[in-house]
């Protein structure tokens, strides 16, 4: 039997029509047997641009986008004067949306070029046009022509009345965003908060890259009596060195540190383990009550109450009352499993060291000590279960079941993409008839590629028909623009039309990067991806997902751009379908047999490897609070200190006594990128597992529930309230009004799905 034949034969069975199947069989065996599809002949340049062949045409490429922009920037400046024609105030909204997605279609994909291409040369020029046009659009941001315009179309009632409701919704983003920058403040104060602004971001490069080096190179000389009964091979520590010495140096912060904290048996080492990595690193903490004050004086600029409040004024949350309401709620609805947990630890540590007090370095040591006692004799591996076709292959059978839409292999044109195996995938829609958006996977590790899994945007779904570009000439020419400006498209793209769609659409283009070993011909080619590596897989296919199916008319609603806590929905909900049996059926199959994993091997696992969730999630709940703490209104006291807020908040519903002076939070790095919205992912996890309840556990390959919650969340992307999709899709009004009550209902619903009935 081929290795794939039971894989076909159960999505045949499903209902997965032959031709299609035959697309997900070349996937299959282009991902377990290497052999890329590149066209051959003349060369074309990066994502199919013909004029960005070389690093030298990035630049070239910024300076086009720059001149383009500036026109309309111009025409739209001018629609705000009392004698222009009323058609250009009518259409400020959907100029704006071009002027953003001019921008956005150079400093996206110079985003991804710039982490990903394997040439310096490339990294460096993309690098120089994302700092070039993001400057440009700071700019843009306090422009008061631009906002003006903008305040006048939206006051105008007959022009707002002709808006669709995506339109009204772009429209109200751009005019936070323009608020957010402080436009509409008097010009002093414009001009504070420019300098606070500027401050905001040397104080968190500051911040981050203090946690990247430490407080301090020095070593520290870590008592060797400490390491007894440790198994220090790891260390590289020889036996007749620990004899001899009294002490060996370690570096704060290293994995030394933590290999020490987390094995060690004699608790005084782990206790000076954490006071090594977590107290006394006065320099990082320094800055981020800077920080932290700063930002505090730069909403109340704007005059909020706290840098939360006007951070959370576009997001689900909506106030920072509403948000500590959910983080109570689900505290409480947490809390009794993670004591349960505790008391074992507790357990644990009296049988060992004759008491049950635990402190914060004990959980470490205890919660391995805790797996081991319930970690079956012998698990049996999943991996060779697990190649990346086979779970490629999965997810596009999953999602031709539920939505209608599968990958086909796209053949690469010569310099279309930035490294060889970056393997290019079409996403064909049947109701459409054709190609909706095409997904990028740079899959591999190399070196210089950066470890994490992310999601890019590239390009993002817009309407072209209704562009009128070559009037942008005539209506925002000036002094200093080229008198020959071309209006072409500047990245050459023209749009397709689609089957029951009106219009003409730019489609979506994503890159998928994660850091898989390469195909070795140890297991015939094929690449064996570890558990967490599929579920990283699924998690990121659903953003990718979210981009192809959420394809809007206006660029700046569409796919993924929605609000901060809104937008890990479909990637958290992926991660519940990776664990049904229908889906593993169709997913996990032996990489040369062929044959089904067995589900009770995946459920030993899932017990072994899950039973420390509830902790991982009570620390989750913790670091979310301290979140809306720190960007609270007590940034602003004269005494504010960060330590005396950790060691509150840990008091008040930490699972472990607070340690006094501690400088833990000078390591807490989204602190600066998710300022006051850390609490999302716990919001979307909530979200996530009642859709998973109620929508698709009854029959998670049903097309019927796939096209619910397509037609009623996917395909809006940030375009229509999400409060309102939710309602919708859960079948609960109480909801839609996104107030104090819908987000204390979240709380209590609890981070996993309800039990089936």
């Amino acid at each position: 039997m081929a290795r794939s034949d039971t894989a076909s034969a159960t999505a045949l069975a499903r209902g997965v029509p032959l031709a299609v199947e035959r697309d997900h069989q070349v996937l299959h065996d282009l991902l377990d047997r290497p052999a890329q599809v590149h066209a051959q002949g003349a060369p074309t340049g990066l994502f199919q641009i013909d004029h960005l062949r070389t690093p030298g045409d990035f630049g070239v490429l910024a300076q086009r986008t720059l001149v383009r922009c500036q026109l309309l920037v111009n025409r739209l400046a001018r629609a705000a004067a009392p004698d222009a024609p009323r058609a250009e105030l009518a259409s400020v909204v959907r100029h704006l949306d071009r002027l953003s997605d001019m921008l956005c279609g150079v400093i996206d994909m110079a985003e991804l070029v710039r982490h990903a291409h394997p040439e310096g040369a490339w990294a460096e020029a993309a690098n120089a046009a994302y700092e070039y046009l993001c400057n440009f659009m700071n700019v843009l941001n306090t422009h008061t022509g631009l906002y003006e315009a903008l305040r006048r179309a939206m006051a105008d009632a007959d022009v707002w009345r002709a808006l669709s409701e995506e339109a009204r919704a772009v429209a109200i983003i751009f005019l936070r965003d323009f608020e957010k920058s402080g436009i509409h403040l008097p010009p002093h104060e414009r001009e504070r908060f420019v300098q606070l602004s500027d401050e905001i971001m040397v104080l968190g490069r500051a911040f981050l890259q203090d946690m990247a080096t430490g407080a301090s190179d020095a070593p520290v000389a870590f008592p060797v009596e400490l390491l007894r009964g440790l198994d220090t091979s790891p260390l590289g520590l020889r036996t007749g060195l620990l004899s001899r010495a009294r002490a060996v140096p370690v570096m704060p912060g290293s994995w030394e540190v933590h290999y020490i904290a987390r094995h060690a048996p004699d608790a005084r080492a782990r206790r000076l383990a954490y006071e090594i990595s977590y107290t006394g690193r006065t320099q990082p903490v320094q800055v981020l009550e800077q920080l932290l004050r700063t930002r505090y004086a730069l909403a109340t600029l704007t005059g909020k109450h706290s840098f939360a409040e006007m951070a959370l004024v576009d997001k689900m949350a909506g106030t920072p009352a509403h948000a500590e309401r959910f983080l109570h709620r689900i505290a409480a609805a947490q809390r009794p499993a993670a004591e349960r947990v505790m008391a074992e630890l507790s357990r644990l540590k009296q049988e060992q060291e004759g008491s049950s007090q635990l402190a914060l370095w004990d959980r470490e040591y205890y919660a391995d000590a805790y797996l081991q006692q319930y970690q079956p004799a012998h698990l049996a591996p999943l991996s060779p279960y697990l190649s990346l076709g086979s779970v490629f292959a999965g997810l596009s059978r999953l999602f031709y079941l539920l939505y209608g839409i599968h990958f086909r292999a796209a053949e690469v044109q010569p310099g279309e993409v930035w490294c060889r195996d970056v393997l290019k995938l079409d996403v064909v829609d049947e109701r459409e008839g054709g190609v909706i958006g095409a997904i990028y996977c740079d899959l591999f590790s190399r070196a210089g590629k950066p470890p994490s899994a992310a999601h890019y945007t590239v390009r993002c779904s817009r309407r072209l028909d209704w562009d009128d570009a070559q009037d942008d000439v005539a209506l925002g020419a000036s002094e200093g623009l080229p008198a020959d400006i071309d209006t072409e498209p500047l990245l050459g793209v023209h749009g397709v039309t689609a089957r029951g769609r009106p219009g003409r659409f730019q489609l979506p283009v994503v890159v998928l990067m994660t850091d898989f070993a390469a195909p070795t011909a140890g297991v015939g080619g094929a690449t064996l991806l570890r558990w967490h590596d599929v579920e990283t897989l699924f998690h990121e296919m659903g953003h990718a997902l979210h981009s192809m199916i959420g394809r809007t008319e206006y660029h700046n609603v569409s796919g993924t751009r929605c609000a901060t806590d809104f937008v890990e929905l479909p990637s958290i909900l992926m991660e519940h379908f990776l664990t049904d049996p229908s889906v593993v059926e169709l997913t996990a199959h032996h990489h040369q047999s062929g044959a089904p994993l067995p589900y009770p091997q995946l459920e030993a696992h899932l017990h072994a490897q899950r039973r420390l969730d509830v902790l991982d999630a009570h620390q989750q709940i913790l670091l979310a609070t301290i979140d809306q703490q720190y960007h609270s209104a007590r940034a602003g006291d004269a005494h504010f200190s960060t330590s005396r807020e950790l060691e509150r908040v840990q008091r008040d519903m930490g699972l472990f006594p607070p340690v006094p002076d501690a400088t833990w939070q000078g390591q807490f790095g989204h602190l600066f990128g998710y300022g006051a919205t850390y609490y999302s992912y716990l919001l979307d996890r909530a979200i996530a597992a009642r859709v998973w309840a109620q929508v698709f556990r009854p029959d998670p390959l049903s097309r019927e529930a796939g096209e619910r919650y397509k037609t009623e969340v996917l395909r809006y992307g940030g375009g229509k309230n999400p409060w309102h999709m939710l309602a919708t899709l859960l079948r609960d009004d109480t909801l839609a009004e996104g107030d104090a009550r819908a987000m204390e209902a979240i709380g209590r619903w609890g981070l996993a799905p309800p039990a089936a009935p």
